[in-house]
């Protein structure tokens, strides 16, 4: 019934998306007709923000004594961009299963390493959250108290974390119980190790700068021209949205989230899904891209793990 509510929940996300992009059309088709190098800039944008997201992932695992290359970190991370595309998260299980067989890394600590980087992240959210909103309206745009509310309530959250210890979720069971047990592992692999966090959100914050600006190119495109502050709020809405959601590659999820946090912001509701959905098809075209590259560097390295030593749990 689970995944049979994910696929309905995911076919009915984008029949509404092309339902309103395809009303819409007369004014996407000046980027098809005659593409403005912007769109090549986006890419890169994209290729950069996910080069950054890696990085996130390589200074924590280096961090707990995991001798994984640099290279080689981002080419795990863009097979599992790829995977994800496909329901049930096959990416992360695919990365999981690389560590645990090229690196020796037990699953429950790649779920831990995956559990400290949500809390960085949403932490990070509410930092650049909070400092978008105060500088746009410092630049003369309307104060979003909605939108603030929301982003200082989320750093209460995180706040809340670090000075409480967290709860051992005894009454929780199978999936939920799991993932419970990665965000404590995570959260107090952050406690042990704060100079590796800060790295982590320094890196995550540079990641939503350039997010920001490719929101600002998206939306640009579309005639919107908003400061670069006005985007640096609808970037950790995507970050959060590719968090929980539970649709393949966060489709429909990541659309909204920056659809609400740009209306939030004061822009219409069309436009903002008209640029999320182009952020959206360059973002595809280069998962596509960076995946088979990644597949195609990784999955001999796991064959050659694989068949000359056994694989711990």
């Amino acid at each position: 019934m689970k995944k049979l509510l994910r696929w309905v929940v995911t076919a009915v996300v984008v029949a509404v998306l092309v339902i309103l992009v395809w009303q819409r059309r007369d004014d996407l088709r000046p980027l098809w007709d005659d593409p403005s190098w912007d769109l090549a800039l986006i890419a890169l944008l994209i290729i950069v923000g996910h080069f950054l997201n890696s990085s996130e992932f390589w200074v924590v695992y280096r961090a707990i004594g995991v001798k994984v290359g640099f290279f080689e970190n981002w080419m795990v991370f863009t097979a599992g961009l790829l995977g994800n595309l496909l329901p049930g998260q096959v990416g992360t299980i695919y990365k999981f299963r690389y560590m645990n067989a090229v690196h020796a890394v037990p699953y429950a600590k790649s779920g831990s390493n995956y559990g400290a980087n949500l809390v960085i992240s949403l932490g990070s959210s509410a930092i650049v959250g909070v400092v978008g909103v105060a500088a746009y309206a410092a630049g003369g745009g309307d104060f979003a108290w909605d939108v603030f509310a929301v982003f200082i309530a989320l750093g209460l959250a995180c706040m809340a974390l670090l000075l409480f210890p967290l709860p051992n979720w005894s009454l929780l069971r199978g999936k939920p119980a799991k993932f419970a047990a990665s965000f404590n592992e995570g959260w107090k692999e952050i406690q042990r190790t704060p100079r590796t966090s800060l790295q982590v959100v320094v890196i995550d914050i540079m990641k939503y700068a350039l997010t920001a600006w490719r929101f600002q190119l998206a939306f640009g495109l579309l005639g919107v021209d908003e400061s670069f502050w006005f985007f640096l709020v609808v970037a950790p809405a995507a970050a959060i949205a590719g968090i929980i959601a539970f649709t393949p590659g966060a489709l429909g999820f990541r659309e909204l989230f920056v659809t609400t946090a740009a209306v939030g912001m004061g822009s219409s509701l069309d436009d903002g899904l008209l640029a999320a959905t182009t952020d959206r098809g360059v973002m595809l075209a280069s998962a596509i891209v960076l995946g088979i590259a990644g597949y195609a560097y990784t999955v001999p390295r796991l064959r050659r793990a694989s068949t000359t030593q056994p694989t711990p749990n």
